[in-house]
């Protein structure tokens, strides 16, 4: 089958290549991707910037559709239209395991990462990660639910309330559904925090998902404008989700006395950030971080897909054939890109 796969270290081009194709396991099905998108991480590793084993077949954003069923599993077709969450094997022996956190087993293997991803034409999922695509859901909204369960778990996790001033660093994908995400959950005062190139494209979307204020950071110190915004009290919550220390720092200088910094990005290996101790603690502030998602999530944010409640169409910029993937990996800077997405079966 065809596939997509990084094969050397270093930002060396990606090889359209054909692999093995899976063999359904007994207690698990078979799907032929219908839709897999493209996210910040996938570029990262493209750029050699994270660690990843090579070679690799990246993609763990996907649907798609059952094509074999395992002798063992029950309750499933073929033909079954399924968001799937990232197949995911844990351990199932550490305490975070016992503990029912499978996302924080040290010892975890993601497709897409240590195992096989969907930039391609099919993957294995598993009984337990499937769900339904509600009537009405687009594939590219399907294939896009890791993401967006990754956002709600942290809003939840930051335990937001209504009437609090909430800054948001980063109008990319996590950014922008994070914002809808306050928004939902009753956030009136949300602030966007980006650059120039987020300007034409990610600031109007930020708009429309619930932004209330649009910050420039690029030119002048973005933590100088909220202070004058708020009055020079901050922000209650802080919420990073572009991993850069700059950025970060910016989000420490404008949290309030009781204010918390959430953290959604995920920094290089060897970033630091340095903290004024004495004001952090002088201001009983918090930092809570969040990573990737937990089951439950998962039901909550199909619930608004299904209703309405959450859509994101806006933010699709490319929808290619794997063939055009340097339309995406080659130009992610460009200022019109927010979310691409691939039909390895076109």
């Amino acid at each position: 089958m065809k596939a997509l796969v990084k094969t050397e270290r270093g930002c060396t081009d990606l090889k359209l290549m054909d692999i093995p194709k899976p063999v359904c396991p007994d207690n698990g099905v078979l799907l032929k991707v219908r839709v897999v998108a493209v996210c910040g991480s996938d570029i990262h590793y493209y750029k050699d910037l994270e660690p990843m084993p090579i070679p690799q077949v990246m993609g763990h954003e996907f649907c798609g559709d059952i094509v074999e069923v395992g002798k063992d599993v029950s309750g499933w077709e073929i033909g079954d239209f399924v968001i799937s969450r990232v197949p995911l094997y844990p351990c199932g022996e550490c305490p975070e395991c016992r503990d029912g956190h499978p996302e924080r087993c040290r010892s975890r293997k993601s497709a897409g990462l240590q195992t096989q991803g969907a930039y391609t034409e099919y993957i294995v999922s598993f009984p337990n990660l499937l769900y339904r695509v509600p009537e009405g859901v687009s594939e590219r909204m399907a294939a896009c639910c890791e993401p967006s369960a990754v956002c709600l778990h942290a809003v939840k996790r930051f335990h937001v309330r209504p009437e609090w001033t909430v800054a948001v660093s980063g109008v990319g994908m996590i950014g922008l559904l994070t914002i809808q995400f306050l928004h939902i959950y009753g956030v009136k005062n949300i602030i966007a925090i980006g650059l120039d190139s987020d300007a034409p494209k990610r600031f109007p979307i930020a708009e429309k998902f619930g932004a209330v204020k649009t910050i420039n950071g690029q030119h002048r110190s973005a933590a100088e404008q909220v202070l004058e915004y708020t009055g020079g009290r901050g922000v209650d919550l802080a919420i990073d989700c572009v991993g850069a220390v700059p950025a970060i720092d910016e989000l420490f200088k404008m949290m309030a006395r009781g204010g918390t910094l959430g953290a959604i990005g995920v920094p290089g290996p060897d970033a630091r950030v340095s903290v004024n101790w004495n004001k952090f603690v002088w201001g009983s502030q918090s930092v809570i971080s969040s990573f990737y998602s937990a089951p439950e999530d998962w039901e909550e944010l199909i619930g608004y897909m299904k209703d309405g409640t959450l859509s994101f169409e806006e933010v699709f910029t490319h929808d290619l054939k794997l063939e055009e993937w340097e339309q995406v990996f080659k130009n992610a800077s460009n200022p019109n890109y927010v979310k691409a997405v691939f039909r390895p079966n076109a």
